[in-house]
């Protein structure tokens, strides 16, 4: 009988039942999500990561070359790539309106990578 377990990362491990004795295969690939928090002043297009909401823990915004994919929420709405750009440490709104003062701003950044040989 086989039994399958999901992982917190990428994949899942495949272990055979406990009367055999087969190792048990870890997940190939893993990742890593970054967040920044910011709240809008109703005027600005262009936040850094100073412009971060304070007591969230490490935030950054990852260059976009070193992460495999990035989300962009306001006010809790995924925005289509087209509305936004995202630089090492910037993100600027490109769409024709600016959020209102007081709305939250998410970029979530994932970065999914193949797992180092003898880790794990």
């Amino acid at each position: 009988m086989i039994h399958i377990r999901k992982r917190k990362c990428l994949g899942t491990t495949v272990r055979k039942s406990k009367k055999s004795k087969e190792r048990v295969r870890k997940a190939d690939y893993v990742s890593k999500t970054y967040f920044y928090y910011a709240i809008s002043d109703g005027d600005k297009r262009c936040y850094s990561e100073e412009d971060r909401t304070k007591g969230y823990g490490a935030q950054s915004i990852p260059d976009p070359k070193a992460v495999t994919f990035a989300q962009v929420f306001v006010n809790g709405v995924l925005q289509p790539s087209t509305l936004y750009q995202i630089e090492k440490g910037s993100l600027t709104l490109t769409s024709k309106d600016v959020p209102e003062k007081g709305v939250p701003i998410i970029v979530q950044s994932i970065r999914i990578y193949k797992r180092r040989s003898g880790r794990g």
